[in-house]
């Protein structure tokens, strides 16, 4: 056989190839037409096919936008076009990632609110600004969310009066504040109270500055009152026996005290013993069980003049030497210091003073306005002066 035979002999059987491919896809499109009930003829399926193969690609479309969609975070057209988006997955498995000039941590903590009430206009207030708290305390509770309230708005003044708020600033935590590590250390829940639906932080327990008194601890009937209870001017002291500042200041008082009329000045004591002090607590009793006899001013004098004696003695029998020598009725006396009542009254005063943010011994009022450094006589007369006027 020539050459030439050879090939045209080949290219037939690739004709031939060709045709029985061809009839082969009619019979297996015409066979699946039959098994579709339909009598179609080979365009109509080839039709059928592509509309078939179009119906699976946009369902299959669907199927992946509608993951997208779900299943993302921050997610946009442009984010789509650019590729930028975060899968929730992602930022779940994920404890550090950056976008922009900024890096995310994830946290294992709730996100938690933090009510802060804040004066109108601290220009008012220098000392009121609570930033400086803020960023110290966001460093044990990084997921805080700080929500400022004017003292003058609404909201403001809603807190006040629900939470009995007396200083600014204040800070109150919601419920989420108990799923914090900080919140479940040691001793840490003692720094706050819970009020209602938030968790008031108590300031004095935290040593967080006052920068503001919205009104001025209340006198009871309950407190340790010299003088007449309508006088002109009231100061009130939070004080303990066992404080060397204490017994400094109430040294200098009682000198500035003979300046004015009853009908001029009344003081007001109340109790505030220290942890800090062993004997501060029973001091207290003491003092509160002389005022019951009416012999306050000279137990007062001898508890602050003997104060190195009896404030390491630790021991309680001391204290009946003194009773005995000021003249108080021993039965009574002792019956005062054992009773359950009288130890509840000091513990009324230990916590005015936690409300009010109070800290440390002598602090000292008149009106709404805290008094430091009186621990001259003429400072204290001029401060009562001005107040006559």
């Amino acid at each position: 056989m020539t050459e030439k035979n050879k090939n045209k002999e080949g290219k037939n059987k690739e004709k031939d190839k060709k045709k029985k491919d061809k009839i082969n896809r009619i019979k297996i499109s015409s066979s699946q037409a039959e098994k579709s009930g339909e009598g179609m003829t080979y365009d109509e399926i080839q039709k059928q096919e592509k509309k078939d193969k179009k119906i699976k690609n946009l369902a299959s479309l669907a199927i992946v936008l509608s993951g997208l969609f779900m299943g993302s975070l921050f997610i946009d057209v442009i984010e789509l076009i650019t590729k930028n988006g975060y899968s929730e997955r992602a930022l779940r498995e994920a404890e550090v990632f950056e976008l922009g000039d900024k890096t995310w941590v994830a946290y294992k903590e709730p996100a938690i609110q933090v009510d802060v009430l804040v004066v109108e206009n601290e220009a008012d207030c220098p000392n009121c600004n609570a930033d400086e708290i803020l960023v110290w305390m966001k460093k044990f509770i990084p997921t805080m969310v700080i929500n400022e309230v004017k003292e003058t708005s609404a909201e403001g003044r809603n807190m006040i009066e629900e939470y009995n708020l007396k200083t600014i600033p204040a800070f109150l935590f919601d419920l989420n504040i108990q799923e914090s590590n900080f919140f479940n250390e040691e001793q840490v829940k003692e720094i706050f109270n819970k009020k209602e639906k938030k968790f008031v932080l108590s300031a004095s327990s935290l040593g967080v500055p006052v920068g503001k008194y919205l009104e001025a601890p209340s006198e009871n009937k309950n407190d340790i009152i010299i003088g007449k209870p309508d006088a002109q001017v009231k100061i009130v002291t939070f004080f303990d026996f066992q404080c060397p500042y204490s017994k400094l200041f109430y040294n200098t008082l009682k000198e500035a005290r003979g300046e004015f009329s009853e009908e001029q000045l009344t003081l007001v004591f109340k109790n505030f013993p220290l942890d800090l002090y062993d004997q501060s607590f029973n001091a207290s009793l003491v003092g509160r069980c002389a005022y019951q006899q009416g012999k306050f001013e000279p137990m007062a004098d001898l508890l602050f003049e003997k104060q190195e004696e009896w404030s390491t003695s630790g021991d309680f029998k001391i204290f009946n030497q003194y009773s005995s020598r000021i003249g108080l009725d021993t039965k009574k006396f002792d019956e005062c210091v054992n009773s359950s009542e009288m130890q509840n009254l000091i513990q009324k005063s230990i916590d005015q003073a936690d409300v009010f943010g109070i800290n440390n011994t002598p602090t000292v009022f008149i009106g709404k306005e805290i008094l430091t450094d009186l621990f001259q006589k003429s400072d204290i007369v001029e401060a009562i002066s001005e107040r006559l006027e």
